[in-house]
């Protein structure tokens, strides 16, 4: 059985700042299929690399990315508070990811959060922007971005991230989704099987790299959205490439 592919969340980001470059420079090192990145949106417009709607846990200041400049943003130094006085990283715009992603041959999840809700044209100019990577797809929480996405004159691949409290009857009667994406605390569940019995593949995320199923995972399994690369990757018993 081939390996299901691996995709480093936000960069696989247990030693460098998440969504950073360095993040994303040391997965790309350790045989990652994939990169998972989230997107937000800035006052002006700009897509940066980053998961929070603002910066108090990656940068200490208590103001949101919706009601900062780009030039704002581009300024500010991310880290733990002990270090980040002197190392520290910045937050990547997608202009600068994709400057170094288009330098590799991974796969990438693009997650939408929900600074693009009611942006149409942000959605759209994003995928335009990122459509000739080999491998990608876009991810979100909400339903109305993908929509836009699935609206779009190209081909594209969806996934909607799922919750227990999902309205799972409306979203599983999209066909348009080519997969959807759970906790990992739903592996095995009756919810998986429903939605594997819908016909659509899953990308589990939060997986640690000490699940016993990564060694015999059920055929549903299209992805591991993980923190720890390594670890699934040595699990896979595959080599570094």
């Amino acid at each position: 059985m081939s390996n299901i592919p691996v995709y480093a969340h936000r960069g696989g980001a247990t030693k460098y700042v998440e969504n950073s470059l360095k993040s994303f420079e040391a997965a790309s090192k350790i045989g990652v299929d994939g990169i998972e990145m989230d997107l937000q949106l800035s006052a002006d417009g700009i897509a940066f690399v980053t998961h929070d709607i603002d910066f108090f846990r990656l940068a200490g200041i208590n103001k949101r990315i919706t009601d900062m400049a780009a030039e704002e943003i581009l300024k500010l130094k991310l880290g733990k508070t002990i270090v980040r006085r002197f190392l520290y990283s910045r937050v990547l715009s997608l202009e600068d990811f994709l400057t170094f992603f288009k330098q590799t041959n991974m796969k990438l999840n693009v997650e939408f959060k929900e600074s693009f809700l009611g942006k149409t044209e942000k959605i759209e100019e994003v995928v335009y922007k990122t459509e000739a990577i080999k491998d990608v797809h876009y991810s979100s929480f909400e339903e109305s971005i993908l929509e836009v996405i699935q609206r779009m004159p190209i081909k594209t691949k969806t996934a909607f991230i799922g919750k227990k409290s999902s309205s799972w009857d409306q979203i599983l009667s999209n066909r348009n989704y080519e997969a959807i994406h759970l906790n990992k605390k739903f592996y095995g569940t009756d919810l998986m099987n429903k939605i594997w019995d819908a016909g659509f593949p899953m990308r589990f995320y939060n997986i640690k790299g000490t699940e016993k199923y990564l060694i015999n995972p059920h055929e549903a399994v299209i992805g591991w959205i993980t923190d720890y690369p390594r670890k699934v990757i040595e699990q896979q018993n595959r080599t570094k490439r």
